[in-house]
Order: C-alpha cells, then structure tokens, then sequence
C-alpha cells in the first residue's frame, strides 16, 4: 500500500472553514487506499504559507512519502503560481498530488506526468496572471487620480529604510526573483513596482 500525507489549511477558524473536517472527510475517503503515516493541519493565509509548504516537502522527501492529499488547489497555496511550483517539485520526487473536489492526479499510476491535470492548472495559472494584470492596471489607475487630485505617495520625509530592512518588507519579490522569474513577471506576480522590483534585484547581486 502506497503511503500518503493529508494536508488541511484554513485561513480562519470558522467553524465553516474548519480544518479538522477537511482532515477527517479525506481520512475517511482515502484510509482504505492509502497508509496514512502524516497529517499537517494548519491555519494560515494560503498567500502567505510557503514556509509551510517547503516543510511538507522536506517531510516528504524525509519519510518517503509517495502522495499528497488536499481537499482542493488552495489548500496548498491560493497562489496559482506558488502551486504550480509546489507540483513541479513534486514531480521531481516522483511523488503524486490528490486534488479531491475535482478528482485530479498529478501523476498516472506509472508515476508519468498526468498531462491533462497539468495542462488544467497552466491554464489556472494563466487566468490568475491576467486578473493580477488588471488589478495592476486598476492600482496605477487610481494612484494617478490620486496624485492628479493632490495626494503625494512614499515614505514621509526624515525616514530611513535599511536595505535589509527593504528586502523584508518584500519577500514574495524575493521569493519570485531567486526561483528565476523576470522582472516583469515578478512585477504581475507581486502586484509590485518596477522601480521596487529592480530595487531588489539589485540588493540581491
């Protein structure tokens, strides 16, 4: 019997999103086919758990895991991006993702690539892209009426940023950057600047 990680993650403790019963309803579905040998249940935003993410793939790789159970896309990131990264790593390992709600695998049985599950999340990915470009659009919109209407945008005068202290406040640009994504990419991904951006590409030389 092949062996199998359940992950649960809710971004609140309603009891409508509540993280056990995501655990308990897949237990219950998949104990039969698989060995259950680890559960991680969590809450957290699903924008902001890739620390979480790269500790389940660590775990993973440690026990020898062979699937990865998730009731649905966003219970391991609500970033399409960070998902599809997610899926590449674990198609390295040789190692499959159960996507419940809508019965997908990443892998077929001989552990090939399942194309069609693939080609569903690029376009996912591809959609999520296009919603970020315009809620740039949207941004820069109303940044322009702003300061046309007299408001000013920055840091107040008289404060001061360290570059460390930059590169904190923008981790996910970080995170882009170092996985190897353009400056324009990273730009859409992060919804950020391109002065930002730059910024921290150059303090990361």
């Amino acid at each position: 019997m092949e062996t199998a990680i359940i992950i649960g993650r809710c971004s609140t403790t309603e009891k409508k999103q509540d993280v056990q019963r995501q655990v308990q309803e897949l237990q219950e579905k998949y104990d039969n086919q698989f060995k259950i040998v680890e559960v991680k249940a969590y809450y957290m935003s699903g924008t902001k758990n890739q620390k979480i993410n790269d500790d389940i793939l660590k775990l993973v790789k440690e026990l020898n895991i062979q699937n990865v159970i998730v009731s649905e896309v966003s219970r391991v990131s609500r970033k399409v991006v960070d998902f599809l990264q997610f899926v590449e790593i674990t198609n390295d390992l040789g190692v499959n993702i159960i996507i419940d709600n809508h019965g997908l695998s990443t892998l077929n049985q001989d552990k090939t690539v399942n194309i069609m599950t693939q080609t569903m999340l690029t376009i996912g990915a591809s959609f999520a892209s296009m919603e970020l470009k315009q809620t740039m659009q949207r941004m820069n919109s109303g940044r322009k009426k702003y300061i046309k209407d007299g408001g000013k945008l920055g840091r107040n005068i008289g404060t001061t940023e360290t570059p460390q202290q930059f590169i904190n406040k923008h981790k996910d640009v970080v995170r882009h950057l170092k996985s190897g994504q353009s400056i324009r990419n990273t730009m859409v991904l992060t919804s950020k600047s391109s002065g930002t951006v730059q910024k921290i590409k150059k303090l990361l030389i």
